[in-house]
């Protein structure tokens, strides 16, 4: 579970220092990016064996069954997309601390860029690995390697935006997603109960939109929709157009960072001298 540093808020419930547009925008792009890992987790699980492009859970649970069974082939199968996914958070971090060292504002658009060069060239070598519709293991080794390209994408999105509008996401961690919904409502809810009886409901609406609790419901189900909603399209587009289908959340990625570099969508971190 992400977990930050606690900031000074408004009388609006957002942290100083950002404006309406910035969270706005930091909004959009949660939502846009949670359409994009369900879009890649769509056709990794149609044309790579099921794969779970950002399902570490579930990936570490079959991997666990695979060594309790002493099935090896299996237990490198689904060893893989665990390891390519650490080295693609690790590296997504590591650029975004490098990058801000250096005074670049925009952080996530390099990591955004290095996300879409991992779709390309998955889209690239899967494509003529395809037979009826799925990439099968071979000696080759495309296979494993379109797993890596999906699986490193994925870890490299979950390394950058944790924070929109001063709540807490996850754009590939949907367990997490839900979960932090269920304690949003009960914060809610347990603000709702002391609100006056006889209080009006437009007045309860209006008092509800500068409760954090209440924004952050409405961010969360925002983004499990999105989530929903990339997995639709990704698997209707890639009954049509095969893996050709990638370019809509490359495309995704390209506004994004264009978005970044232009407004950046990280908070400058305020440093500290050191002696």
């Amino acid at each position: 579970m992400q977990h930050s540093a606690t900031h000074p808020s408004d009388s609006a419930g957002r942290p100083q220092g950002i404006t309406p547009p910035q969270a706005r925008e930091q909004s959009w792009a949660a939502l846009l990016l949670a359409w994009v890992a369900a879009f890649c987790d769509a056709i990794g699980f149609l044309v790579l064996k099921q794969l779970g492009a950002s399902f570490m859970s579930g990936n570490s649970m079959a991997m666990g069954v695979a060594l309790g069974r002493l099935e090896w082939p299996s237990v490198l199968q689904r060893g893989l997309p665990i390891l390519a996914f650490f080295l693609g958070n690790l590296l997504g971090f590591h650029v975004l601390t490098q990058v801000r060292r250096w005074g670049i504002r925009s952080s996530f658009a390099i990591v955004f860029g290095l996300e879409a060069l991992c779709l390309l060239v998955f889209l690239l070598l899967g494509t003529n690995a395809l037979v009826g519709g799925v990439i099968h293991p071979s000696p080759s080794g495309i296979f494993s390697m379109c797993v890596v390209l999906l699986t490193l994408a994925m870890g490299l999105q979950t390394a950058t935006l944790r924070r929109a509008a001063g709540q807490g996401v996850r754009t590939t961690f949907v367990t997490g997603v839900l979960s932090d919904w269920a304690q949003a409502l009960t914060q809610y809810l347990s603000w709702l109960r002391e609100q006056p009886r006889e209080q009006h409901v437009r007045q309860t609406l209006r008092n509800s939109m500068q409760q954090a609790s209440f924004r952050q419901l409405l961010l969360l189900a925002g983004i499990w929709g999105c989530y929903v909603l990339g997995a639709i399209c990704g698997s209707a587009l890639e009954l049509h157009m095969a893996l050709s289908a990638l370019v809509f959340p490359v495309c995704v990625l390209a506004v994004l960072i264009a978005l970044d570099v232009f407004r950046p969508l990280q908070q400058p971190v305020a440093s500290t001298s050191r002696r």
